[in-house]
């Protein structure tokens, strides 16, 4: 017979990862989920000079999608994505805030435009990014925002 932690343990192992949310507020989420379960995208094709970088993540039938505050050069996004990915090599979770999220069910449309996997998902939360941190490394939209813990909340007011 096979000790109890056993069988918790291989329960453990089969669950599907969850987010960890570590504050979440009207005006603020500041949120860590696996990495398998990230995706950054650069709007915009080779023709158009227009991009916004996007960030999605996945937590079961939530879809979380944070964006830049502005329009960039299709360059410059693909440019600031792998500087992103560069903070985020060697780690197995992503931690990301944002400021301002909205959530909601999503709507037919959006999960057509959505990419995989993110289309069948039930609700969205989405907002303007703020920053994201892989294990000691930090990247913020402003750069000041990474000097934590001083600039935890990203210039957004604390309830």
């Amino acid at each position: 017979m096979r000790p109890l932690w056993c069988g918790i343990f291989f329960i453990l192992l089969t669950t599907k990862s969850q987010a960890v949310i570590y504050k979440k507020t009207e005006y603020f989420l500041d949120i860590e989920l696996s990495k398998k379960d990230f995706l950054i995208t650069c709007s915009g094709g080779p023709t158009d000079d227009n991009s916004i970088v996007s960030f999605h993540l996945l937590d079961k039938d939530t879809y979380y999608n944070f964006y830049y505050r502005r329009v960039i050069t299709v360059n410059q996004c693909h440019k600031h994505k792998k500087e992103y990915l560069d903070i985020l090599k060697g780690q197995d979770s992503v931690r990301i805030v944002a400021s301002h999220p909205t959530e909601r069910l999503m709507q037919h449309s959006e999960k057509k435009a959505a990419p995989n996997p993110f289309k069948d998902t039930v609700k969205i939360i989405y907002g303007p990014f703020i920053r994201i941190q892989g294990g000691d490394k930090c990247k913020a939209y402003f750069s000041e925002h990474c000097d934590l813990p001083k600039n935890y909340w990203g210039g957004v007011t604390p309830e």
